[in-house]
């Protein structure tokens, strides 16, 4: 890695927290590989939090399938210089199962001594089960794609439309929308005080509260032109044609009142129950516009509603 002059250790992690694939750093030189660094994109695959595995031995998503062979190959490879890469049987914090495409990288100091580890993991789960299939004498395809799809574009914790789906409708959406001249309208949702219901109810009840806020929402964006998903953390994302600016107002209000209605205790909010902030942007897209100005805008939108305290809309033209 070449960075230029040294970077502050809050921008790296922002970095690290853009990618998609799980990282985690673990210190080389104390007993049991520490782990000492899990960004977003690990927490996302495994359901477990930084929190959660900060300190704690490497490996430790295998829980009781320690008979893997690459299992042992890994533990190996922790013990020498090389890069290397193995695919795993690994358990995500619910205990369902995925597949695990790890890479190892050792980090150097100035004296060439191993002082850390990198590793990369990524989901490899759809094409393990596309190999496994392929294997078997009689293949039904047409269900097999449908599992594919479905793991290729379902968020494996809230069980709506991910990040890579929401992207793929949101530049369909937006040039229909062009070549149409149709109202294209982007909604960010965010959970109110979401830190504060983990801390006070704990990480289990807190994904189930984000599949319970989730299927809400994809509920009240259930059409074709829609498009609701997980975009990150706390945070879902709405894609949508059609409608004008005061129907989609609406539409983000009777959401929040949903959310509001469904009752879930909340600690730690001035509401007393689970609420939610929309930020948005209707408009109908010119030719020198770009799909990723909606995004921002939408974005500062949802600051903006948050300044004002929370439970809030704030979508504009």
């Amino acid at each position: 890695m070449f960075i230029k002059g040294k970077l502050r250790r809050d921008l790296l992690e922002a970095a690290l927290d853009e990618s998609r694939d799980g990282v985690l750093l673990v210190d080389a030189q104390k007993a049991g590989f520490p782990i000492v660094l899990a960004n977003r994109g690990f927490e996302q695959i495994s359901g477990y939090t930084g929190a959660d595995v900060l300190g704690k031995s490497f490996p430790l998503l295998a829980g009781d399938d320690i008979e893997q062979p690459e299992l042992a190959a890994l533990q190996q490879a922790m013990t020498g210089v090389d890069r290397a890469q193995f695919t795993l049987r690994n358990y995500r914090k619910n205990g369902a199962l995925f597949w695990n495409e790890l890479s190892l990288a050792p980090v150097t100091d100035e004296n060439q001594s191993i002082t850390h580890y990198i590793l990369i993991l990524r989901d490899v789960t759809a094409r393990i089960l596309l190999d496994q299939h392929m294997h078997q004498s009689q293949l039904d395809l047409p269900a097999l794609k449908q599992q594919l799809h479905t793991l290729e574009y379902t968020d494996p914790l809230v069980g709506i439309s991910n990040r890579h789906r929401f992207d793929e409708q949101c530049a369909l959406l937006w040039s229909t929308a062009q070549r149409t001249h149709s109202e294209f309208s982007l909604l960010m949702v965010d959970m109110d005080h979401f830190a504060q219901f983990n801390v006070h109810y704990g990480q289990s009840a807190g994904d189930e509260c984000l599949r319970i806020v989730g299927d809400s929402i994809a509920k009240s964006f259930a059409r074709a032109s829609d498009c609701a998903a997980r975009y990150t953390g706390a945070r879902f994302a709405v894609v949508t044609l059609g409608g004008n600016l005061e129907e989609l107002r609406r539409h983000a209000r009777k959401l929040a009142d949903r959310v509001r209605g469904l009752s879930i205790p909340h600690g730690g909010s001035p509401h007393g129950v689970v609420t939610i902030t929309i930020g948005g942007i209707c408009r109908v897209p010119q030719r020198e516009h770009e799909v990723a100005e909606m995004a921002k805008i939408a974005e500062v939108a949802l600051l903006q509603a948050k300044q004002r305290g929370r439970d809030q809309i704030n979508v504009v033209g």
